[in-house]
Formats: structure tokens, C-alpha cells, sequence
């Protein structure tokens, strides 16, 4: 990516990916020269709120980048620096995020896309060196497709609601029903644990 550029930069972990994912990301490049996607949790799966391997969430993603045809969209996988509800560390991992999005992109400033609430951006970055180059572009989660989000999408495989899934989710995930399905399930009945980074 080119210097000087109005970058977006999407942050999300697609478990799986559906309809609200692509809508922020078609925002971003309405708004941006480009846009990277940040895949997030890379060394973390099987688990009941991240289930699906890191290889499983960037083919989907890719394939349905695939359908948009668009060359001004990178992706980057990166790993989680703690466990989602540890908040001792929120201001560590928001600069771990920003320097490593900015080695990517070569640049200091960039828009953060985000479908979560503002204050958790505020957790990482505010009253820290990073907080001036970064501008939030947030989406309420609970505005977008009837409050799609991929703990709806991971219930409605389990209990077998394909209709849901077609109606919320693209192709990749569609095709990929029984697959989903059923790793889910087996995962839902012995999940592994969360951790942090040592």
C-alpha cells in the first residue's frame, strides 16, 4: 500500500463471516483508497467463540472478495495478544494492533472500521501516543441486519437453520452449511480454552 493514501483498516474475526462483515468493509472502500482486513485471533480455535481455524476464515473471506473482484483490498491475520474478558492489558494490545496494522500499511494514520461499541476502541487507544492517528468509523452491530452478529450465525447452524444462514450469510458460508454445522457442533461439545499470550 502507497503512502499518503486514505486507508481503512476492518477488524474482525469472522466466525464465520456473513452480511454485516461485507457491508463494513463496502463502507471502507466507499470512504478509502483501500482497505485492510484484519483477521483477528489467528492462533485461536475450537472454541465455543472462535471455533473455526484461521485458514477456514481467510478462504471464505478471500472467495467472497473473489465475487467482489477488488483489487484494493489487502488481509492480514493477527493473533490475540490476551483472552476477551482479561481488561488488564486493553491499552498493551491496542498499540500491539496499531504498530502492527501500520508496519503493514506504511503509514501512521489510518480509519478504523469497527461493528462493536466506541468505548472498546477508547479501551485501547485512548490517552496513548497512538489515539491521534487513528479516526474511529464505528457501525452499531445491533442496526445491521436485524443485529446480525456470528454468535447468531454459529446458534442458527446448530439448530439447523439453513434458511437463517442463506439469508445472512454469503456463498462461501451458504456452500459450507454441513461443514460448519458440524465442526461447530463437535467443537460445542469439547471445546478448548481460552488463553493469553506468554
Amino acid at each position: 500500500m502507497e503512502k499518503n493514501n486514505k486507508i481503512g483498516v476492518f477488524l474482525a474475526r469472522m466466525q464465520p463471516i456473513h452480511n454485516a462483515h461485507l457491508y463494513v468493509v463496502k463502507k471502507a472502500l466507499e470512504e478509502c483508497d483501500k482497505v485492510l482486513i484484519v483477521l483477528g485471533s489467528e492462533n485461536k480455535s475450537n472454541m465455543i467463540r472462535n471455533p473455526y481455524d484461521i485458514n477456514l476464515r481467510e478462504e471464505m473471506l478471500r472467495e467472497c472478495l473473489d465475487m467482489e473482484d477488488n483489487d484494493r483490498i489487502s488481509i492480514m491475520t493477527l493473533p490475540d495478544w490476551s483472552m476477551e474478558e482479561d481488561e488488564e492489558d486493553t491499552k498493551i494490545w491496542g498499540r500491539y494492533f496499531y504498530y502492527n496494522v501500520v508496519s503493514r500499511i506504511s503509514q501512521k494514520y489510518f480509519s478504523l472500521y469497527y461493528s462493536d461499541n466506541k468505548e472498546i476502541l477508547d479501551s485501547w487507544f485512548k490517552d496513548t501516543e497512538v489515539e491521534n492517528y487513528i479516526t474511529y468509523r464505528s457501525f452499531d452491530r445491533a442496526t445491521l441486519f436485524e443485529g446480525l452478529s456470528a454468535t447468531k450465525i454459529r446458534q442458527a447452524l446448530i439448530e439447523d437453520d439453513y434458511e437463517y444462514i442463506k439469508k445472512f450469510c454469503p456463498t462461501p458460508v451458504v456452500s459450507r452449511f454441513d461443514l460448519l454445522k458440524s465442526y461447530y457442533e463437535k467443537v460445542s461439545k469439547n471445546p478448548c480454552e481460552d488463553f493469553s499470550m506468554e
